[in-house]
């Protein structure tokens, strides 16, 4: 089969380099259809799932590489969502897991999908700042967590709350970049509450703060946006 190259918009066959640095130079824009070009970015910056497990995927293979993560270890995740992080983890290392979210929404999503994995998760529909467990784990996690609040001392104390000692914490944050930027900027929906994009040196600064070890921080390649991996101690 044939693959498709993809060509970028234009009006007319030849490019015009006059026109080019003409418009360059004078800082206007030629007559366009802004709203036709928002929703094409959009569509090009829009979340998909296969390819969110491929470059996850990736990112943790190069953040746990030679760690010594117990085998079969247990998993907690805290603000799980559909528990996502969990799921790709325990592809990766069998075991078992438990998902921490207080948002009805999210675990009604995770039930569409629990059937595959009904037999090593468990789903508490719970407030993170309450929470009470009588054990801890070998991975303590979070996707898209910590950067929505401003003092990061409390949130960050629960997940070393619940962590053994010689257990790992896996952060995950979405990364300062032109990219993440642009993707924020044209999902005006998904901005309903305060987050922070978060420079790799300012994540590794806040987590020293809180009193964590990082180990290792990666970032990840190919998707919508960036983001930032942090091991911790």
């Amino acid at each position: 089969m044939k693959q498709m190259i993809y060509t970028t918009k234009n009006t007319s066959a030849d490019f015009n380099w006059t026109e080019y640095f003409t418009t360059l130079n004078s800082g206007e824009t030629p007559g366009v259809d802004a709203n036709l070009y928002f929703q094409n970015v959009r569509e090009l910056l829009r979340e998909n799932a296969h390819l969110l497990g491929l470059v996850l995927g990736d990112v943790l293979r190069k953040l746990l590489r030679d760690v010594p993560v117990k085998p079969e270890p247990r998993v907690l995740e805290l603000g799980a969502g559909t528990g996502f992080l969990t799921r790709l983890l325990l592809t990766m290392y069998q075991g078992s897991g438990v998902l921490v979210d207080n948002c009805q929404t999210s675990f009604d999503a995770y039930n569409q999908v629990a059937h595959n994995h009904a037999d090593r998760i468990t789903y508490l529909l719970e407030d993170l700042f309450t929470l009470k467990l009588t054990e801890t784990f070998d991975l303590v996690c979070s996707f898209g967590l910590i950067e929505h609040f401003k003092e990061k001392a409390e949130i960050l104390s629960i997940h070393k709350q619940f962590c053994k000692e010689d257990g790992y914490l896996i952060l995950i944050v979405p990364m300062d970049s032109f990219l993440t930027r642009a993707y924020y900027e044209v999902h005006p929906e998904i901005n309903l509450g305060y987050r922070e994009l978060l420079t790799k040196k300012i994540a590794l600064e806040q987590l020293r703060a809180s009193g964590l070890q990082p180990i290792r921080a990666e970032v990840s390649q190919g998707y919508v946006y960036d983001f930032l991996t942090i091991l911790c101690k």
